[in-house]
C-alpha cells in the first residue's frame, strides 16, 4: 500500500479501548467505524504510547487475555498499520499542550498531538472529544 500521510488515520486509546472491550460504551460505534475503515484503503497510523497506554487500560478494563488478543490481532494488520516511536521533540512539544487548563487531558494525547502535528495528520479515530478540541477531525 503506497503511504498518503493527508488521508493516513490516528488511532487513538479511546477508539481501541472501545473496539476492544464489549462493555465500553462505544463498542458498537467502535466495530461500525472499523468496518468502515476496513473499506478504504488508508494507512492506519498509532504510536507506542498510545499502545503503552491501551494495554494498560485493557488490561485493567477487560483482563490480559483480550490485552494479547489484541496485541495478535495488531501484529496480523501491521501491512496497513504504522506504529511511530514518539520523538524527544514531540514530548517536548507534549508539554504546551499538557499545561493547558483542560480536565482529564493525557499525556499520551499530549504527545499524540505532538505526533499528529510533526506528521501533519488530521483525522482521528477516537471518543475523545479533547482531539476536536485540540483542533484535528474525528472520524
Amino acid at each position: 500500500m503506497e503511504f498518503n500521510i493527508n488521508e493516513a488515520i490516528f488511532l487513538d486509546t479511546a477508539y481501541f479501548k472501545a473496539l476492544i472491550d464489549k462493555k465500553d460504551e462505544f463498542h458498537k460505534q467502535a466495530v461500525k467505524k472499523w468496518k468502515s475503515i476496513a473499506q478504504k484503503d488508508v494507512k492506519l497510523i498509532t504510536t507506542n504510547f498510545v499502545l503503552d497506554e491501551t494495554f494498560t487500560l485493557v488490561k485493567v478494563k477487560c483482563g490480559l487475555n483480550a490485552v494479547i488478543e489484541f496485541r495478535n490481532r495488531l501484529a496480523a494488520g501491521l501491512k496497513r498499520m504504522k506504529i511511530i516511536r514518539t520523538l524527544l521533540i514531540d514530548e517536548e512539544k507534549a508539554w504546551d499542550w499538557f499545561l493547558k487548563d483542560w480536565s482529564n487531558l493525557s499525556f499520551t494525547d499530549c504527545v499524540s498531538f505532538a505526533v499528529m502535528e510533526r506528521l501533519e495528520l488530521k483525522r482521528v479515530a477516537t471518543f475523545d472529544r479533547h482531539f476536536s478540541k485540540a483542533g484535528f477531525t474525528i472520524v
